[in-house]
């Protein structure tokens, strides 16, 4: 059987708790107040629940504590200080999960509360587990740092709960080997592999399904309980287009029509029509947007032929992708990518 989840970032609203554990870590190696440079977030914010911060915010953030530390894999060594309690009732909803399957769906689930930047897949073919994460915005230097903080914190995570060692068999990063790359098997105790196409995490799935020592259904249905409260407060601004732009991202070239969308959203098509309309846009507008979003991203990042990019964003042949490009760009895929 395959399960699969995925998690795609909020640029404008994301969570706070993986910058608080990491502050807590370089409290004691300098002032962190000097970790919001640049940005207008104090430190007192970042422990105030309501607090979500822009994507820009959060990279410079990471970006600061890269150039104050002169620690090596600073990645790896906040990664490895994350505990179940530094993720609140998500963390003890997770912890108290029956099996690890259920508390890695439920955690994909919920999140964009803990804040994480790169947009992340998790599927099981058989008995291998795969995390992959495809990033759509360019993280340049900072993606070594954000790859190593989260799969680090994952696997302590996963370790905490289970109580035994994380089964990994495989691990690929899309960067050259840095200087400290010996310490990646230290860490991870499996194969690396740099220079990757992809960054992903490669593991022995069998051990998803055995129960876990803590698993408790009280107190997984009150934490549940609560972060559905969180989740429906920090999702409270977030307009029906974006809802629908991330709908369309998680099922990249398999679009729901809008009659099977509206279904999915609790509302008729005239419904979903009425406020899409109401928001200045329409079904094809917003899919014609993320589209052109996509892309984009595939022509200035990738060197993936134009018929490749077609298929991935749902055209049904490269002809027509390329004539929708024009009409969006003003220019060619061709004349777009050598631009770049």
């Amino acid at each position: 059987m395959q399960y699969t989840a995925v998690y795609e970032p909020d640029t404008q609203a994301c969570g706070i708790l993986d910058l608080q554990l990491m502050a807590r870590y370089l409290d004691s190696r300098f002032a962190t107040e000097s970790l919001f440079e640049g940005t207008t977030v104090t430190s007192s914010q970042l422990y105030q629940p309501d607090t979500q911060l822009t994507f820009a915010q959060k990279m410079a953030i990471f970006s600061n504590a890269l150039t104050q530390t002169n620690e090596v894999g600073l990645g790896l060594q906040v990664g490895k200080q994350a505990r179940f309690s530094d993720f609140g009732v998500l963390g003890y909803a997770v912890f108290s999960s029956n099996t690890m399957l259920d508390a890695l769906m439920m955690g994909f689930k919920y999140l964009r509360l803990a804040g994480p930047v790169l947009k992340k897949k998790m599927w099981v073919e058989g008995n291998v587990g795969y995390f992959r994460a495809e990033q759509l915005i360019d993280l340049d230097e900072l993606l070594p740092f954000c790859s190593e903080y989260w799969f680090t914190a994952i696997q302590n995570l996963c370790e905490e709960v289970m109580q035994q060692p994380f089964p990994s068999t495989l691990i690929k990063f899309p960067f050259p080997e840095p200087e400290y790359g010996h310490l990646y098997e230290q860490v991870f105790h499996c194969p690396i592999e740099f220079d990757s196409d992809c960054l992903e995490w490669q593991f022995d799935a069998t051990v998803l399904y055995e129960p876990l020592p803590a698993a408790n259904a009280m107190t997984l249905k009150m934490c549940l309980k609560s972060c559905d409260e969180m989740l429906e407060k920090a999702e409270g601004g977030t307009s029906l287009q974006e809802k629908i732009s991330q709908i369309f991202i998680e099922r990249l070239g398999n679009y729901p029509s809008i009659e099977v969308l509206s279904s999915e959203l609790g509302m008729s098509s005239r419904t979903l029509r009425r406020h899409l309309k109401a928001e200045g846009t329409s079904y094809q507008q917003v899919l014609d947007n993320v589209r052109y979003r996509l892309a984009r991203h595939y022509l200035l990042t990738t060197q993936i032929t134009m018929e490749e990019i077609s298929e991935r964003i749902g055209f049904s042949d490269s002809a027509n992708f390329r004539h929708a490009f024009r009409k969006w760009s003003g220019c060619s895929p061709k004349e777009f990518r050598k631009a770049g």
